[in-house]
């Protein structure tokens, strides 16, 4: 039994591995907005809190699955393209539907304090997001941070934070957001995710690189029918192409919910 997943330099097997600190943190997860929605509900004078949003839920599976074992065991260890999915899912798919989860009360309960407002800000967000995607997979801070748990924990962590800062302005709705309509929030969408100068320029250093980007998945032990080539390519296409398309579907959900609106 580990605590996290990461790099090892035993052969890949599926046989299932337990990871107990993964465990623990989406329990974390789920029980801190549980908390946060029942301390918001009872200074707003609620007999109980509102009944979880089922999209949070969605958003605690997937959660879990990016970081548990297949998916995050492969990733940590052993393919380039694994980990990049775990990064689609853990920063870009998994932030807005947890969101999802916080009730209108607990959003006003800290819609007013000062840290608050200046992390979910529209452009100090969209800094820290691209800021962490940039850094975390830079090969000399992913070569050394994946060989150990609590590195990899940090890479996956920071993914979670960074993006909750990130999808907050487009998925909270709170009255100081005004000055940031569904237009503009479908531009901040096309220019921190669709068409990102930092993930679309990692995603053509993997896919067109003559040598494997990361020297740790060049190294492990291989997947059969894989060659590490081919796993850095696949990287590079899902990070480009899995961005942008979970862009256009976050601002198709955007564009209709605004036309009902105005209708």
């Amino acid at each position: 039994m580990q605590f996290w997943c990461s790099a090892t330099t035993r052969a890949w097997t599926w046989t299932w591995q337990a990871y107990v600190g993964i465990w623990i943190f989406v329990l974390l997860v789920a029980a801190g907005m549980v908390a946060w929605n029942r301390v918001a509900a009872r200074r707003a004078g609620m007999a109980s809190s509102p009944p979880m949003h089922p999209l949070f839920v969605v958003g605690l599976l997937v959660l879990w699955l990016a970081l548990d074992w297949p998916i995050g065991a492969l990733g940590a260890g052993y393919l380039a393209s694994v980990h990049m999915l775990q990064f689609l899912l853990i920063g870009l798919v998994a932030p807005p539907l947890l969101l999802r989860g916080i009730s209108p009360q607990a959003q006003a309960l800290v819609a007013d304090h000062p840290l608050i407002q200046r992390l979910t800000s529209p452009i100090f967000a969209l800094v820290v997001f691209n800021a962490t995607v940039l850094v975390t997979h830079l090969p000399a801070v992913a070569d050394t941070l994946m060989r150990s748990q609590l590195g990899s924990m940090v890479i996956d962590v920071s993914w979670l934070v960074t993006g909750l800062f990130f999808w907050w302005p487009v998925v909270v709705e709170l009255p100081r957001r005004a000055k940031f309509p569904p237009p503009l929030r479908m531009l901040y969408l096309i220019g921190g995710l669709m068409f990102s100068p930092v993930m679309f320029g990692l995603a053509g250093f993997l896919a067109y690189s003559e040598t494997p980007m990361y020297g740790f998945y060049e190294l492990a032990p291989p997947i059969p029918g894989i060659s590490s080539r081919d796993d850095h390519q696949a990287a590079g296409a899902l990070m480009s192409v899995g961005g942008a398309t979970i862009a256009f579907i976050a601002m198709s959900v955007i564009f209709f919910r605004w036309s009902k609106t105005d209708q």
